[in-house]
């Protein structure tokens, strides 16, 4: 009897807990999990690159088993949802830089 892990439970896990490495440990990693977990995600940077291959299904776990029950309506919803709080994030840092430098100059 295989033990696959769960598609949503991984995304879920990567989503909310990246930068900690949980998604590793669950699905096998511990190694890599562990390295996650002390640096913040490599700095979020590994943690959504994990992110983003869970979205597209390119995960697997640590013995090479793909992720039970795939979503990828799912796994584009979150995507969505990245890429909108990247704009948003720039556009707000922007405006707040703008306003801070108009700021000292007048």
């Amino acid at each position: 009897m295989e033990n696959k892990k769960s598609y949503t439970a991984t995304l879920l896990l990567a989503w909310f807990l990246g930068g900690m490495g949980i998604h590793r440990f669950y699905t096998g990693h511990i190694g890599i999990g562990v390295a996650q977990l002390l640096t913040a995600g490599g700095c979020g940077i590994w943690s959504l690159i994990d992110l983003i291959n869970i979205c597209f299904n390119n995960f697997r776990t640590a013995d090479g088993q793909e992720l039970a029950d795939p979503n990828p309506v799912l796994g584009k919803i979150v995507f969505g949802i990245v890429i909108a709080g990247w704009i948003i994030s720039i556009l707000y840092y922007t405006i707040s830089f703008a306003e801070a430098f108009s700021s000292i100059g007048g």
